[in-house]
């Protein structure tokens, strides 16, 4: 019985194959991994929003606001326009310095339903003066975001994010009709 061998016959072309198996295995893992792994340094992309504010100052029922100039190291990553629920919305979102949040969103909605649906700041704070007109102050109980709130006989409008409440202010002051 000594004369029988048992599995495969060991050559250098035995050798070759596995080694171009594991290799061609490494190749697909690594193709796999960069197709489905995010820029982790630029999770969103950049927009162009102009159009979905052409489009929104033609239709909403109330004077849309976007700021102007965009504050340096803000990129827009979110905008849209149109009716929701029966009512006009109107968001425009950016992502700021890489790493914190702020969008301006306006809509005909009833105020309280409105605010739910944008910002889970709730805490009533001191408001504000933009441009001589009293903005309510808004922030989370955990101090994580913070919002700026005006309503009027048309619209609500929501400036909210993870940035500061300094930042947002200057926010709600680079806003245009």
């Amino acid at each position: 019985m000594s004369g029988v061998r048992r599995g495969y016959e060991r050559s250098a072309g035995g050798l070759i194959a596995a080694i171009v198996a594991v290799l061609l295995l490494i190749f697909v893992m690594f193709l796999l991994t960069r197709l489905v792994q995010r820029d982790v340094a630029n999770p969103a992309a950049t927009i162009d929003y102009r159009s979905s504010l052409a489009q929104a100052r033609a239709e909403a029922p109330f004077e849309v606001v976007a700021p102007e100039p965009v504050p340096p190291g803000w990129r827009a990553t979110s905008a849209a326009a149109g009716m929701r629920d029966g009512d006009y919305v109107w968001h425009l979102g950016f992502v700021v310095d890489g790493e914190e949040y702020a969008a301006v969103d306006q809509s005909t909605a009833a105020a309280s339903r409105f605010l739910a649906d944008v910002t889970p700041a709730t805490e009533p704070g001191t408001p504000v003066d933009v441009d001589g007109v009293r903005w309510q102050a808004l922030h989370e109980a955990d101090g994580q975001d913070n919002a700026l709130v005006l309503r009027d006989s048309e619209s609500t409008t929501v400036v909210s994010g993870t940035v500061s409440a300094d930042v947002l202010l200057g926010f709600a002051e680079s806003l245009q009709k």
